[in-house]
């Protein structure tokens, strides 16, 4: 019980370093933010910060792959969609849930930045943006039982980040934007089939 209750109790400090390195890492960059200020911003010393985190990489490493859309592809993965429109609306709107944290797009923004200076973060961008898109685009394709291209799959995500990165002069709301990207991109890829 009382190694559980430790245990339980490191989780939670790990998860406000965590949290303080996002607001300050976002605010300040991962060059300019200094450790000294995490741990003020988190209320923990310092040294407190490095039985956690080795070093000043090693938790900027851990907030930049908290940053990438990772974790929302693989939970769309694990679903059942009967449709692929459901599917993709559902990745359109975590997606936006995620990114509608200020913290969080100044993050992702920064990440895809450092992402050379960082084998891990590199690695964690280029399986999301290649790989498990297109595990989530197979799976659009088996629903609707048409091709979706290279170039489409691309506009799909990189509309969503468009609208990541101008995210307070967006004139659409985020689920309106969604419903029209998905249904845009649904409406392209049976036109383009239909055509050939």
């Amino acid at each position: 019980m009382r190694k559980t209750m430790r245990s339980k109790m490191r989780k939670e400090r790990m998860m406000n370093i965590i949290n303080a390195a996002i607001k300050v890492f976002a605010e300040k960059g991962f060059d300019a933010a200094s450790m000294d200020e995490v741990a003020k911003m988190c209320g923990v010393s310092k040294g407190t910060i490095f039985l956690y985190f080795k070093s000043k990489d090693e938790l900027i490493q851990s907030v930049a792959l908290l940053s990438v859309p990772h974790d929302i592809i693989n939970e769309v993965l694990r679903r059942d969609y009967n449709n692929a429109r459901d599917l993709l609306i559902d990745f359109g709107m975590r997606f936006m849930e995620k990114y509608s944290n200020r913290d969080l797009r100044s993050l992702l923004m920064l990440t895809m930045a450092y992402k050379d200076r960082y084998g891990r973060v590199k690695e964690r961008l280029r399986e999301t943006c290649m790989d498990k898109m297109n595990e989530m685009f197979r799976r659009v394709e088996t629903l609707t039982g048409h091709s979706i291209p290279m170039s489409l799959r691309r506009a799909f995500f990189g509309a969503l980040m468009c609208y990541t990165i101008w995210w307070d002069e967006n004139e659409m709301e985020p689920r309106k934007f969604v419903e029209e990207l998905v249904d845009s991109l649904l409406s392209a890829t049976s036109l383009q089939t239909s055509q050939r």
